[in-house]
């Protein structure tokens, strides 16, 4: 046996080569290398590749020496998982009888395998106790490939056991969990049953009974012959599919089936059975055609005789034509797969090297000129319109100009016209789901219609139609925005690593079935900010939906931010799942930050999860902080819904690490949030409407949000209205050398004088702030605008800085201790920007003349000691100054802000 170890070329030199996805470790030239090689498989070289060199003739071996490669012995180590390259060639005189199971020229092809390129030809005869059988391989599993393989081996089963699972290509893909791939493969030889039943398939016997187990037959043609008598099941592609997902796309069946006796409801011209377990989908066919003799295209079946697009009944004088070549071509992408020397050949092969042409006058869609026929030939004479493009698109047949846009420097598409942004979206779906985008101008949509961005509508993770660019707004609004349908539908359907942010989208969301997000329907790792969404959202059908006004259903390791929701959702009775605001659906990695829900969600069963923000948390590892839903979230039938609630619906359960600072406005909802079991899991958060307007909530939701007091009734995200708070006690102090200030909430502004008969500051209002002027805030929450101010011409002993300062001894800050509000004598660093009272008496504190001033409890700077009393914290540990929280100041508490 010839053996070539090949050295790995290094991608390195020179940055010249690279590196073949398969190392080639043997060549084999005549029978004996084919032996040998399958001897060195089965003794443990199961990653082996190998390439034909020749064309092999078996003939001369006994009938019964044969191993197969991959000889499985009932381990999965034993399956083949290498690369087998026939190069084109042929094996002659495949001649031989079954020895064992699992039986062919590859028993058992394991792992991401890949057998291809040959043609094989021969007779097997399978006896005894064998059930998987075939001309290429008997078994399949994990994730393999066979393609460009040519079945003409004859097979002639005599096999003892009940259920026989035979086929031309190969015997069976039974594994769960697995995913096998036939592609350009054919069988031309004869398969006979006898009188027995089992399974028997031109390409494929038998697979699997589960919903994990898929294969995918594409380019296929049987035109071999298959016979029985008793009760097989006999199909021209697959003999018997129970339950296993099965595609099979652009193949032809134009073999025959010679059937005596008894049950021909197993026998059909592309399956001879099917069954359909509830949820699976069974077989689904894509343009495929078969001549009819006189079965069906599948025989016995649960669910009919398969999903999808009808295999397709054609005659002689069709395949003849070329006709049918061209339309098995027409409908695949990656060139040409079937070929046929047209006078020679009476129908299309995958194995064959003419080419098809459909010759005519035909329009840019290559539709026939209005009364002109066409013909099909081996060379190309067609004359075909050029497109006729406006507005990025062809007017005739609506092909996209590629050329109608280009991206600027940054690399971003400019979009400022309704007509632009449908370019773009069609753009990404069909050239480019990475393309990035600015929007330039606000964009009115009404009347166009809309297919998502990033194309969605399985029930799995976001994959290769997600979209993972970034579109940036630019704070500019989408208006008169309108989709309806089924799937996963948004301005964006899925999205994967993508950036969306910046804009605001008003009109209407119409989610007949599946997923639905104002802005993105299924996103995973995405980030989604400062997007407002005012649709109407419709769930109009009965079923099960994640329907969201900014995001349906997100998949793990997005992040939601400084996003809201003012429109309203209306989801329909017998509608199921989940529902909410922001996001329907969340999970692990999912995190919820800074969102706001003003409008309302009514739905009318009390399974659904409802939330303000979040319908559905599955995780506990999915953070929803400083939040805000004020809209109403109502069950408008008589009782209490299982799964309603103000922030979040229903949860898997959740961790306060996680979910924290939200909040909800009384009376809008049936509770914060709903567990499994329907009891309340979380009651804070619930306030007030005097609490919204008086600017506490946007202060305790954090600086993402700003609130113009006594004219936002309610937190705004974003904004240049931050509120500011003056602190427990009430008082505070404030100082800015180069601003001034306008004050808007309940606090007042007051400038300090000290009473030398009474030894006290007295404060006394101003209206607002001049710029270098030191006060004492007064209140709770406030704006404050920077303004340029006149100076005021009043009396102040107040001193600020605008530096940190080291205190002298003559300096006091404003602090309570024992109950007593006033300016205390500090050591250590003044902050930048506060005031303080300066005086060389050596008094403890000065303090306040009026009567509240005992409402007081805490030190507004937390940096400072007081003159040197001894200081420790509630364990005891001496300091050297104050620190905030509470500290043991000679043996009396002070709590420091």
């Amino acid at each position: 046996m010839k053996q070539k170890f090949l050295f790995l070329l290094l991608t390195a030199l020179f940055g010249m080569f690279e590196v073949n996805a398969w190392a080639q470790d043997y060549e084999i030239t005549c029978a004996q290398d084919l032996f040998d090689f399958a001897e060195a498989v089965n003794n443990g070289e199961l990653e082996a590749n190998a390439v034909l060199t020749d064309d092999i003739d078996m003939s001369g071996y006994m009938e019964d020496e044969w191993t197969a490669i991959g000889d499985w012995h009932g381990s999965s180590s034993a399956g083949y998982k290498g690369h087998f390259d026939g190069q084109g060639h042929t094996i002659k005189n495949f001649n031989f009888t079954a020895t064992h199971n699992y039986f062919a020229l590859f028993g058992v092809i394991w792992g991401s395998a890949l057998v291809e390129n040959f043609t094989i030809e021969g007779d097997i005869t399978v006896d005894g106790g064998y059930q998987y059988a075939a001309g290429v391989a008997a078994y399949t599993n994990n994730t393999p490939t066979i393609r460009n393989v040519h079945s003409k081996v004859n097979i002639n089963s005599t096999s003892t056991v009940s259920t026989p699972r035979l086929g031309g290509v190969v015997g069976g893909c039974p594994a769960k969990s697995s995913t096998t791939t036939i592609d350009r493969c054919t069988y031309s030889g004869t398969l006979n049953a006898n009188d027995k039943g089992g399974n028997y398939g031109g390409i494929v016997g038998y697979i699997n009974n589960n919903s994990t187990t898929k294969a995918n037959i594409t380019n296929c043609l049987f035109d071999g012959k298959l016979q029985g008598t008793g009760s097989p099941q006999l199909g021209g592609l697959i003999g018997y599919t129970r339950a296993g997902i099965v595609a099979v796309n652009n193949c032809l069946s134009v073999g025959t089936i010679e059937y005596v006796e008894s049950n021909e409801s197993n026998v059909g011209q592309f399956a001879g059975r099917i069954t359909y377990d509830s949820g699976n989908t069974g077989i689904t066919f894509t343009n495929n055609y078969y001549v009819d003799n006189g079965y069906l295209v599948a025989g016995s079946s649960s669910g009919g005789q398969g999903k999808g697009t009808a295999p397709v009944v054609v005659t002689a004088a069709q395949l003849e034509s070329g006709d049918i070549a061209f339309k098995l071509n027409e409908e695949v992408s990656g060139g040409t797969n079937w070929y046929q020397t047209l006078i020679d050949e009476e129908y299309p092969t995958p194995n064959g090297s003419d080419k098809i042409y459909a010759n005519g006058s035909f329009n840019c869609d290559m539709t026939p000129k209005e009364g002109l026929s066409v013909t099909y030939g081996n060379t190309n004479s067609s004359i075909i319109d050029p497109h006729d493009f406006a507005d990025g698109f062809c007017t005739v047949c609506g092909t996209l100009d590629e050329t109608w846009m280009a991206a600027n420097g940054d690399g971003f598409f400019e979009i400022g016209t309704a007509a632009q942004l449908k370019w773009f979206a069609v753009y990404v779906n069909t050239k480019d789901v990475a393309a990035n985008a600015k929007l330039t101008a606000d964009i009115d949509m009404t009347g166009v219609e809309w297919t998502p961005m990033g194309i969605g509508s399985g029930n799995n993770a976001p994959g290769a139609t997600a979209y993972t660019g970034t579109f940036d707004g630019q704070g500019h609004s989408i208006t008169g925005f309108s989709a309806e349908g089924a799937g996963h539908l948004g301005l964006f359907g899925d999205a994967k690593g993508a950036t969306i942010k910046n804009f605001s989208i008003s009109g209407t969301l119409n989610v007949t079935d599946g997923y639905g997000g104002g802005v993105v329907a299924w996103p995973a790792n995405t980030t989604i900010e400062n997007v407002h969404s005012a649709l109407v959202v419709s769930v109009p059908n009965s079923g099960t939906h994640h329907v969201g006004g900014v995001v349906g259903s997100a998949r793990g390791g997005n992040t939601i931010s400084g996003c809201s929701f003012s429109g309203s959702m209306t989801v329909a009775a017998g509608s199921t799942d989940n529902f909410a605001g922001i996001a329907a659906y969340i999970t692990n990695g999912d995190n919820v930050i800074n969102c706001a829900n003003y409008g309302d969600v009514t739905f009318s069963d009390a399974g659904c999860a409802a939330g303000g923000i979040v319908g559905y948390v599955n995780a506990q590892q999915a953070a929803i902080q400083n939040c805000l839903s004020t809209g109403q979230v109502i069950f408008d039938v008589e009782g209490t819904p299982t799964y309603g609630a103000a922030v979040i619906g229903r949860t898997k359960g959740f961790s306060t690490d996680y979910v924290k600072n939200n909040y909800w406005l009384e009376g809008t909802a049936y509770g914060t949030i709903h567990n499994n079991n329907g009891t309340e899991a979380m009651e804070t958060g619930s306030i007030t409407a005097e609490q919204l307007a008086s600017g506490e909530v946007a202060y305790k939701l954090g600086a993402a949000w700003s609130q113009l007091i006594e004219t936002d009734k309610v937190p705004v995200l974003g904004g240049d209205t931050p509120v500011s708070y003056v602190g427990e006690v009430g008082y505070a102090t404030l100082y800015d050398a180069t601003t001034g200030y306008e004050l808007n909430g309940d606090v007042t502004a007051n400038v300090a004088t000290f009473n030398t008969t009474t030894g006290k500051l007295t404060l006394k209002e101003i209206e607002n702030i001049p710029a270098g002027t030191p006060v004492v805030l007064k209140g709770g929450y406030y704006n404050k605008t920077a303004t340029d101010l006149p100076a005021i011409n009043i009396a102040n002993d107040l001193k600020g800085t605008d530096v940190d300062t080291e205190a002298d001894g003559t300096m006091y800050v404003l602090a309570k201790v024992d109950d007593v509000i006033g300016f205390y004598k500090a050591t250590g660093t003044i902050p930048a920007g506060k005031a303080y009272y300066q005086s060389t008496s050596g008094v403890k504190a000065f303090y306040f003349a009026e009567d509240d001033a005992t409402g007081i409890d805490a030190i507004e700077n937390g940096e400072l000691t007081i003159d040197n009393a001894s200081i420790y914290n509630v364990a005891g540990q001496k300091l050297s100054k104050l620190q905030k929280g509470i500290n043991i100041v000679n043996g009396k508490k002070v709590a420091i802000k």
